[in-house]
This record gives C-alpha cells, structure tokens and sequence, in this order.
C-alpha cells in the first residue's frame, strides 16, 4: 500500500517493518473490515473518556470511523491515534499519527521536502515548516520538520473551539540512500505546545522502520 504522492506506480511492491510503541492504536489494523475497526473505536474511546455521554461519545467514534474511510482510500499503512496524559506534563495528549510509502527522487540528499509534502498533502505545508534538520534512519537517511500553523476550523465548530486554531504538526521521511521510496510519518496535536514531544514520537517511528522485499507465495 502506498499513498497518492508522486509516480509511485514505479515503486516496486514490498512491504514496511513499522516500528511503533506495544500498546499502539492503529485505526488501519484491521483493514477494510469497518464491524471490526469500529468495535475497536468503540472499545477505546469508550476506556479513554469513561464519564463522557454515550451520545458524545458515539460522536467521537464516527470521527475516528470518517477517518478510516478517508486514510484507507488514500492508502495510508498506518493511522494511529493517542489520547494518554503526557508523563512530562500529565497533560491530556490528543494526537493523531499517519504514515504511507511516497515516491522520492533517487538522489534524496538533494530533495526539496517543502516540494515532496505539497505534493503529498496541501501547498500551504511547505510555507508551515518553521525546522528542519536531517538524521540517520535504519534505512539510512532522514528529514524532519515541525511547526505550529494555524488553521481555520469548521463553521459548525466555531461555538466550541476558536475561528483561527493554531495546532502543532511534525513529520519524518525515512530512505534508502539511493531514494526512490520513502515512508513519510507525519502527526498532529491540537496542542501546539506539544509538537516537540510529538516530533520525538514521529521522529522514532520513521527512524526505526524498515522497508522488506514483498514476500509471494510459493507456487507449485
């Protein structure tokens, strides 16, 4: 699987080792199959916000479920959601964490990032990278950036949160040297104070992941 980014019709087929935390909830985990993703939501959201009424809560579940839908037809590998007190501050985490398989050009170290996550995402991104810096993956090479853009919330929301939301956003793009895929992790925190703690995490799962040969059957 791969997302819509590039000529990613020339990447040839295999599979990602993602690196992620054990008690990771990933939203993709069981693929297509929408009774068993939304048990799962409902199991989660249900332990996460216990006082909250059924109602809201079934709300926030439709969420999650709107955001299966949208991130399995972009053919996203991975859409991971955390809603656990920080340990450094105890404050409530509401973060939400997606990776998929981008094309890249084959001499990576000379790479535009700004282009590659327009091209990926929106254009306005490659003006909202406020850092940037390289580092070393297990593929071999590594970019990160986060920031802090603003962005306009929805006409229905307005009563609950403020017009103009300024949030916090970070991403990685793990490669092989010699480039031609790369997995692109990016995250988002209504809390903009917390991006740097959320560029660690999406910063960790690029770092670590690995790409693999697609493994086929034997035929007889």
């Amino acid at each position: 699987m791969s997302s819509r980014s590039g000529d990613i019709t020339a990447i040839e087929p295999g599979q990602v080792n993602l690196f992620v935390p054990p008690d990771w909830f990933d939203l993709m985990a069981d693929g297509s199959d929408r009774e068993a993703t939304r048990a799962r939501c409902e199991d989660v959201v249900r332990r996460t916000y216990p006082e909250t009424p059924p109602e809201r809560r079934k709300d926030f579940v439709d969420g999650l479920m709107a955001c299966h839908e949208r991130y399995l037809a972009d053919g996203a590998l991975m859409y991971g959601v955390i809603t656990a007190p920080l340990p450094s501050t105890g404050r409530q985490a509401v973060w939400q964490v997606q990776a998929g398989v981008v094309a890249v050009p084959t001499a990576p170290e000379e790479m535009d990032l700004g282009e590659l996550m327009s091209r990926v995402f929106d254009a306005q991104l490659k003006q909202q990278m406020a850092y940037f810096e390289r580092f070393t993956t297990d593929m071999g090479l590594g970019f990160g950036f986060l920031s802090q853009p603003v962005v306009s919330a929805p006409e229905d929301w307005r009563e609950e949160v403020p017009a103009d939301l300024r949030t916090g956003l970070a991403g990685a793009l793990a490669c092989p040297p010699e480039g031609g895929k790369g997995l692109l992790v990016v995250g988002t925190c209504l809390n903009p104070d917390q991006v740097r703690e959320l560029a660690a995490l999406v910063a960790v799962i690029a770092g670590n992941s690995t790409f693999a040969p697609a493994e086929f059957p034997d035929s007889e």
